[in-house]
C-alpha cells in the first residue's frame, strides 16, 4: 500500500496562533484551499457515492501543540507553535496531491494566521495482522442516526460507545467504505468496538450544528484486511469534518 495515505504536517509561526474554539471548519477550509482546484471541487461538492450517499474518504486530526491557552471571552484557543496536524485518506491521490501542494507553498494561511511548513512526514500504513486491534483517537469518533420530528425537521441522535447502536453504525459505515474503495462486496464480517477506559465526550460546533463525538482508547475486534483498507478513511461519520481519525496503540 502507498505511503502517501497519511501525512504529518508541522506548521510553524513567528507568533502565537489564534484559532476559534471550534476550529474544524477552519482546518477543512485550509485543506480544500491547498488542493488542486479540480480535486478540491470534487471532494467538496461530489465525493465518492455509495447508494446515494456521498463519502469523502479523508479525515484530519485535532491540533497538537506544545502548549495552549483558552481565551474564554473571545472563544478562542491561543496555541504556541509549532502545530502538529495529521491528515489521512484511503485514496492515495488525495493525500499525495495535498502533500505536494503544501511542499510548494512558502506560507500557509490557517484562519487569520500566517504559517510556514516546518516539515511534512509521510507515515507508513500500519501493518494490521491480528483480529484484536488497540486504537487511539486523534479526533473524536461520532455515530448518529437521523430522525424526523413531527414538524418535519430533522433530529440527530448521537450514540455513546457503550450503546449497541454505536457498534452497529460503525460496522455499517466500514462496510460501505470498504465497498467503495475495493469495489468488492462485503457481505458480513466481525466488528466489535469497546472503550478500554471511559471515553471523553467532545462537543464540536461545525457551522450551525453541534456534533457529539468520543475520544479515547478503544479495542476493536475485526477482520484485519477489512480494517487495513478503511483505516485511513476514518472511523464513523463526518470524517471530512475532522472526526474519526485513529492511530494504532502499541502493545
Amino acid at each position: 500500500r502507498s505511503s502517501w495515505l497519511r501525512l504529518k504536517l508541522i506548521l510553524s509561526s513567528d507568533n502565537k496562533i489564534e484559532l476559534p474554539i471550534h476550529y474544524n471548519p477552519t482546518i477543512q477550509g485550509m485543506l480544500y484551499k491547498y488542493l488542486p482546484p479540480s480535486l478540491s471541487e470534487f471532494l467538496h461538492d461530489i465525493g465518492f457515492f455509495y447508494k446515494g450517499r456521498s463519502f469523502k474518504l479523508y479525515t484530519f486530526s485535532r491540533i497538537f501543540s506544545p502548549h495552549y491557552t483558552v481565551h474564554k471571552s473571545k472563544k478562542r484557543y491561543i496555541f504556541d507553535p509549532p502545530l502538529n496536524l495529521y491528515i489521512s485518506s484511503a485514496i492515495h491521490n488525495i493525500t499525495k496531491r495535498m502533500g505536494e501542494t503544501f511542499l510548494k507553498k512558502n506560507k500557509i494561511i490557517l484562519g487569520k494566521n500566517q504559517l510556514y511548513l516546518n516539515s511534512i512526514e509521510m507515515i507508513p500504513p500500519p501493518v494490521i495482522k491480528h483480529a484484536t486491534i488497540k486504537i487511539k483517537t486523534l479526533s473524536p469518533i461520532t455515530a448518529y442516526r437521523t430522525f424526523q420530528k413531527e414538524n418535519g425537521k430533522n433530529f440527530y441522535r448521537y450514540y455513546h460507545p457503550n450503546e449497541e447502536e454505536f457498534n452497529e453504525l460503525l460496522k455499517e459505515n466500514i462496510r460501505k467504505k470498504y465497498e467503495i474503495i475495493t469495489e468488492k462486496e462485503l457481505v458480513d464480517f466481525e466488528f466489535r468496538i469497546q472503550p478500554i477506559k471511559p471515553p471523553r465526550k467532545a462537543l464540536i460546533k461545525y457551522k450551525n450544528f453541534i456534533i457529539e463525538g468520543y475520544d479515547g482508547d478503544f479495542v476493536v475486534h475485526t477482520d484485519p484486511e477489512v480494517f487495513s483498507v478503511v483505516f485511513d478513511a476514518g472511523l464513523g461519520a463526518k470524517n471530512s469534518q475532522g472526526f474519526g481519525m485513529i492511530k494504532l496503540l502499541q502493545g
